[in-house]
């Protein structure tokens, strides 16, 4: 399987889930951060590999490819709530639900890049 394909799923789902407001319903924002952080994990992953593979940079051990894993899907979950403030802010919509709401968002996206960087 081609390590994009779970992105390309999630940003369809996340269209789906605009058209019927299904991020009002907790537990499914709750998996879709937690979905979203666990495919970030696997595209990054995928990236360094193809990266370390073509010989375009030399091979970082496993131990720094888990921190760049976490690090990069911790960067991709702040933006991701970036894009939520910015869309509730100019387009009307209603991603965000307040502080608690958006910590616990980039929670589970920090755990899910965790999980997948464990699984690995």
């Amino acid at each position: 399987m081609k390590y994009y394909v779970p992105l390309v799923v999630l940003l369809l789902l996340h269209a789906v889930f605009l058209l019927i407001d299904a991020y009002s319903i907790t537990y499914l924002d709750s998996a879709m951060h937690l979905a979203g952080g666990m495919a970030l994990g696997m595209f990054v992953f995928w990236l360094l590999a193809c990266v370390v593979s073509r010989g375009w940079c030399p091979d970082p051990g496993r131990h720094l490819v888990l921190v760049l894993v976490v690090s990069l899907v911790t960067t991709g979950a702040v933006c991701w709530e970036f894009y939520e403030w910015v869309s509730d802010r100019y387009f009307g919509t209603h991603l965000q639900h307040g502080v608690t709401d958006t910590v616990k968002d980039l929670l589970l996206g920090l755990l899910g890049g965790v999980l997948y960087a464990g699984l690995t």
